[in-house]
């Protein structure tokens, strides 16, 4: 894996078997004040991807929310970045993409960034995510870990 990999990384396969109304960030919070991080002058792109398909009986209904924070306690009071629209999760198969697009400009305005899921609908028993960020349309892979050029 490739350092960029890691330092936009915000899950990996991570676990959403979640239950009504419960919220859930990324297991990973980025730190955008960094000093010896540069993520370039091209844009940015949040990723995120079905993992493990997801499993629920009935209809959940899931928002997907970047958040940015002063702290690394990311959660629904912090600012609102992206908001994917409230989805069934269960919709998606595995390698499927929940949202790709780019992130504004003045994202760093706050320090940290995370990614809240919150589930108000019903259940999901089973299902995880990929959350990550890249350069986008100029990236060479539309995947989570691109090949390392490193021997």
């Amino acid at each position: 894996m490739a350092m960029y990999d890691i330092i936009g990384e915000f899950a990996d396969a991570q676990e959403f078997a979640i239950t009504t109304t419960q919220a859930l960030i990324s297991e990973n919070i980025l730190n955008l004040g960094v000093a010896d991080v540069n993520w370039g002058n091209a844009e940015i792109w949040l990723n995120i991807k079905v993992a493990t398909a997801f499993v629920s009986v009935g209809s959940p209904s899931t928002t997907i929310t970047l958040r940015s924070s002063t702290d690394t306690t990311v959660n629904g009071s912090d600012t609102a970045v992206i908001t994917v629209a409230a989805q069934d999760l269960t919709s998606l198969s595995a390698g499927a993409d929940v949202f790709r697009g780019r992130i504004p400009i003045n994202v760093d305005v706050e320090q940290f960034l995370g990614v809240l899921v919150t589930n108000t609908g019903e259940t999901y028993s089973a299902g995880k995510l990929d959350m990550w960020l890249d350069h986008g349309s100029q990236s060479d892979f539309a995947t989570q870990k691109a090949l390392s050029n490193i021997t």
